[in-house]
């Protein structure tokens, strides 16, 4: 009698180690995604700007700063902008008109001041961006380039270009889908293991 009650004891633990693995499992991603935020904001309040890291998805700021380079950014009073060209400052600018809009942030060179704003120009572009958007105002201006990056080769950028969309579309949907698939195939698996009556 001991003993068949000891054999359920052991058949109740197997079934419900299913059911606890998948809620250590959803603590440690809590965890994880927790820890990134957290991360992220210390990083916004040590730079002073919304985007302390930024992944370049064009080539013109080639060679200077390379398609998928990670860059590092910090808040730069206007003022304090040096503009001239081949060694003014690298700023991070929202496109004029398109203020907020995170789709169109900009990673040129400052090379003329205007008192209207400033004048910018990509490393690896012929003209400057004069004729194209004109003047960046100090509104649109997020912050300066601070000769920190992580390079392309190193793979991390380009794998976050895939993940949004930006490079090899639809890759990125793809593969995000399928990981949520998975993911979700597992934990059902796991939830029709633990829900299984006990044989015996």
């Amino acid at each position: 009698m001991t003993s068949n009650e000891s054999g359920g004891d052991v058949q109740l633990e197997s079934r419900e180690e299913p059911s606890q693995e998948i809620v250590k499992t959803v603590i440690v991603v809590a965890a994880c995604l927790g820890g990134i935020v957290v991360a992220w904001f210390f990083l916004q309040q040590l730079t002073g700007t919304p985007f302390p890291l930024l992944v370049v998805k064009s080539e013109s700021m080639t060679p200077t700063i390379l398609k998928g380079d990670i860059i590092a950014i910090t808040a730069v009073h206007f003022a304090e902008i040096t503009a001239e060209y081949g060694t003014g400052d690298v700023v991070i600018f929202y496109r004029p008109g398109y203020l907020g809009d995170n789709d169109w942030i900009i990673v040129h060179r400052a090379v003329r001041r205007l008192p209207s704003g400033i004048i910018t120009k990509g490393d690896h572009n012929l003209d400057t961006d004069e004729y194209t958007w004109g003047p960046v105002p100090e509104e649109n201006i997020i912050g300066r380039w601070t000769e920190f990056s992580i390079p392309y080769w190193t793979g991390i950028g380009y794998l976050v270009l895939v993940l949004r969309g930006e490079e090899l579309a639809p890759l990125g949907t793809a593969i995000i889908a399928t990981v949520i698939v998975v993911n979700v195939i597992i934990i059902a698996r796991d939830l029709l293991k633990s829900s299984r009556p006990a044989q015996g």
